[in-house]
Order: C-alpha cells, then structure tokens, then sequence
C-alpha cells in the first residue's frame, strides 16, 4: 500500500491570529477616573518599593552585625 502511496506537499495559508489583547487596548479612554486610577497603581507601586527597600538594608545591617 505504501510503495504505490504519493507524497503530495500543499500549501496552507496561516491565518494570523488577533493579539489576544489588542480587543481591550483604548477600553479605558474616556474614563474620567482612568488618571486617578493611574495615580494610585503609582503610589502604591512606590510605596511598596520602599518597604522592600527598608526590608533588604535591615537584612543588610543584620549580616553585618553576624
């Protein structure tokens, strides 16, 4: 069955797919809270940064001390 088979190479054309995200990119335009929403993730994100920061020079001091 195979000796008499025929290989035959065909060519598909690939659809290309959407960025899963690009449906939501400019969901958020013309929210008036969009800014203050910002504004906070900024504050937060700083926040956080130093308290990790303070965390890492006290275990710093404590090597120190050993």
């Amino acid at each position: 069955m195979l000796k008499q088979g025929e290989i035959v190479q065909l060519e598909i054309p690939l659809p290309e797919p959407e960025h899963p995200w690009m449906k939501f990119a400019g969901m958020y335009k013309d929210n008036p809270l969009f800014d203050e929403v910002q504004d906070y993730i900024k504050a937060d994100r700083e926040q956080l940064d130093a308290e990790r920061s303070e965390y890492y020079c006290q275990l710093d001091a404590e090597e120190t001390v050993k």
